[in-house]
C-alpha cells in the first residue's frame, strides 16, 4: 500500500493594518515654533542686508559727488595764475585788500594775468535755507555772466561751528595776510545729508559726521 502525503497549507491570519497617526497638539506647536523661529531668522538677516546695502550705497553715492564736485575745484586752483579771496554771490565779488585777514565766503581763479574779463568764481549760499548751504561755482568769460551757476555741493552744515568760507593759509598753518606771497586755499564742508540716496547725517541717524577739508595750492609759476 502506497504512502498517501497530506499537504496542509498553513494560512497565516491577515496583518492589521496599522492606523494612521496625526500630529498631537504638543508636536503641532513644537513645529510652528520651530518654523516661526526659521521665518524670523531670515527676515531679520534680509532686513540687515538692506540696511547694509543703503549703508553702502550711500557711501559710494556722496563719494562720488564729492569726487566729482571737489575735482573740479581743486583743477581750477592749482591750474590758477591768479586767484583772490573774498565776498561775493553769483553777480558779484568783493576781493580782500592786503594786510586783512583773507577770509570769506567766495573765491575767484583767473587762467591768466587777465582778471577782470574772465575767471572762475566759486561761493557759498544759503539763500534758500540758512541752515542748508550750497557751494556753487559759475565761470565768466569776456566779462560776461554764465546763465546758471554750477552746484558743487549741496546739504551743507557746520556741525561745530566753522564759518561757510574760503581762507588763506601759509605753509605753517597760520592764515596768510599778504598778498605777495602763494598761499594754500583752504575751506571745509560738512554735510548734514548724503545725496544718493538720501542719508541723513547727524545724531539719531545712520552717521554722525561727515566733513570733507580742501587745502590746495596753484601749481603755475608766477
Amino acid at each position: 500500500m502506497k504512502p498517501v502525503s497530506i499537504c496542509k497549507a498553513i494560512v497565516f491570519p491577515p496583518r492589521r493594518v496599522q492606523a494612521a497617526r496625526a500630529f498631537t497638539l504638543p508636536e503641532m506647536m513644537v513645529s510652528v515654533l520651530i518654523f516661526s523661529m526659521m521665518i524670523l531668522a531670515v527676515v531679520g538677516v534680509w532686513l540687515f542686508c538692506l540696511r547694509w546695502d543703503e549703508l553702502v550705497c550711500s557711501k559710494l553715492g556722496a563719494s562720488d559727488v564729492s569726487r566729482m564736485g571737489f575735482d573740479t575745484l581743486a583743477s581750477d586752483i592749482r591750474s590758477a595764475k591768479l586767484w583772490q579771496i573774498g565776498n561775493g554771490a553769483y553777480t558779484n565779488f568783493v576781493a580782500l585788500p592786503n594786510e586783512t585777514n583773507l577770509v570769506g565766503n567766495a573765491v575767484q581763479v583767473y587762467a591768466n594775468s587777465n582778471i577782470t574779463n574772465c575767471f572762475t568764481r566759486y561761493w557759498y549760499d544759503s539763500t534758500s535755507n540758512p541752515t542748508n548751504w550750497t557751494l556753487y561755482r559759475n565761470v565768466w568769460t569776456n566779462g560776461v555772466a554764465p546763465t546758471d551757476s554750477q552746484i558743487i555741493a549741496q546739504n551743507l552744515t557746520n556741525l561745530d561751528g566753522n564759518g561757510m568760507t574760503f581762507h588763506a593759509e601759509m605753509y605753517n598753518g597760520s592764515l596768510s595776510l599778504n598778498l605777495t606771497y602763494k598761499y594754500v586755499v583752504c575751506t571745509t564742508l560738512e554735510f548734514c545729508q548724503y545725496q544718493y540716496p538720501l542719508t541723513k547725517v547727524g545724531p539719531g541717524y545712520y552717521y554722525n559726521y561727515y566733513g570733507i577739508q580742501l587745502k590746495l595750492a596753484s601749481h603755475c609759476p608766477n
